[in-house]
């Protein structure tokens, strides 16, 4: 049975979340999301007027509003150690699907200012080389001297398409993914080696990188194999296309810009507080895996910690400080469509998988098919000469003679070999009064 979810408490819908997904009515559930805040329904409204996916836009804000704060403010060590609110998004759509609008509009709809007012432009770069993204943060050099010093604090990659990112990774002596892994949760980047221009090492979270991955379903591998690895815990999955989108009239008003005044954070280290019900979770996760419960798997702890960065980057789009138990619960329900997206995609993978292994299994039967041709006409062929040879040399000879003369091997194709060549003229049969003989042409 499908349950409509109550109108009340966001907290119900993440508990059934939690149990049993499938029973709660998908429109019910994104028009609750939706309209649970006023920022939501604008955003919303925003995306529809550019003609961009409201999923997809919401993520990349999300991204730019973790991408605001500063490193220092991070999450509290609730399993092991501190952890970054570094956000990592995949957008997910064939190329020219929506990405870049989703991207443009999520700039676009919402500005983020410091608690003096200003506006936080959010410094933006492809990615590079792992080594590059600790030089990112560098203070720019004089021409008097070359420096290591960090100059910037917050950055936001991109990866138009998540194959360029691959083949990065994929380079001999790369170290892109491994140190987007460390930055994902916030450890030391960079390389102490001997030369100035490429030294540089970023101490643990003093940094912060959020990344935006342009993800074309049957070209996620790269990511999707990783899941031993957590690769894809550690992203949130969002669709470019929505088939819901309005068709909006020409003269439609289009929303404004929203802007978002950012809480004044301490000048030292800050540990976001965040609801106990989050800590309980996360927790409780974590003992049944460290008391080696058989239904713990331990990769479900990145998305628990992801869903955490996500609820992080809710409290700052409502310009909070404090992580709410409604932050928590709607970064579960964004968590359930990125689950729902990243389902997609691996039953896209799946299929093209499938589809690779019967183009596979085709070719190989052509092959044996043609390799057996190839075998058939060869000995068709030593079966032709031999009953030419064993005729010259013997004359006339009855059925059973000729056969037996050949080769145990070829044996099979006399009768198509000898019809081949009384058919050509070479070989005439003789009646000897109920006894068949065959003997060469005149």
């Amino acid at each position: 049975m499908i349950h409509a979810v109550p109108s009340e408490p966001l907290a119900v819908a993440a508990d059934i979340l939690d149990d049993d997904p499938a029973s709660i009515d998908p429109d019910t559930l994104e028009e609750m999301f939706w309209s649970s805040r006023p920022e939501l329904e604008r955003i919303r409204g925003f995306a529809h007027a550019r003609m961009a996916a409201p999923w997809a836009v919401l993520g990349c804000i999300l991204a730019r509003a973790a991408a605001s704060i500063e490193p220092h403010v991070m999450l509290p060590a609730i399993v092991g150690t501190t952890a970054s609110t570094n956000l990592f998004l995949a957008l997910v759509g064939p190329s020219g699907g929506g990405k870049g609008a989703a991207e443009g509009a999520a700039r676009d709809a919402v500005q983020f200012l410091d608690p003096w007012g200003n506006p936080i432009d959010v410094d933006e770069f492809t990615i590079g080389s792992g080594e590059g993204i600790a030089r990112t943060y560098r203070a720019p050099a004089t021409d008097e001297d070359d420096t290591d010093e960090q100059g910037r604090t917050r950055a936001l990659f991109t990866a138009p398409e998540v194959d360029t990112l691959a083949a990065l990774g994929s380079r001999q002596g790369s170290t892109l993914l491994g140190e987007l892994r460390k930055a994902w949760s916030g450890e030391s980047l960079g390389f102490q080696n001997g030369q100035k221009h490429t030294r540089h090492v970023l101490p643990r979270h003093s940094y912060r990188l959020c990344l935006i991955v342009g993800v074309q379903p049957a070209k996620a591998g790269p990511i999707i194999g990783d899941a031993d690895g957590g690769t894809p815990q550690r992203f949130v999955w969002l669709h470019v296309q929505d088939s819901r989108i309005p068709r909006r009239a020409p003269d439609a008003a289009i929303p404004g810009p929203l802007t978002v005044s950012l809480p004044r954070f301490s000048a030292n280290d800050e540990h976001l507080v965040v609801p106990d019900e989050a800590r309980e979770e996360i927790t409780t996760h974590r003992h049944a895996v460290v008391t080696g419960k058989a239904d713990a798997n331990p990769l479900d702890g990145h998305a628990l910690l992801t869903r955490l960065k996500v609820a992080a980057a809710f409290m700052v789009l409502a310009g909070r400080s404090v992580v709410s138990a409604e932050d928590w619960h709607l970064a579960a329900i964004l968590m359930h469509v990125s689950r729902r997206t990243r389902a997609d995609v691996e039953r896209e993978l799946s299929e093209k998988s499938r589809a690779a292994n019967r183009a596979r299994a085709h070719l190989e039967a052509e092959r044996n098919e043609i390799v057996e041709d190839k075998r058939h006409e060869a000995n068709l062929n030593r079966a032709v000469g031999g009953i030419r040879r064993y005729l010259a040399r013997h004359g006339a000879s009855p059925r059973h003679k000729v056969r037996t003369s050949l080769k145990k091997d070829v044996r099979d194709q006399f009768d198509d070999a000898l019809w081949h060549l009384i058919d050509g003229g070479e070989v005439r049969r003789i009646d000897r009064g109920g006894t068949d003989e065959y003997a060469l042409s005149d």
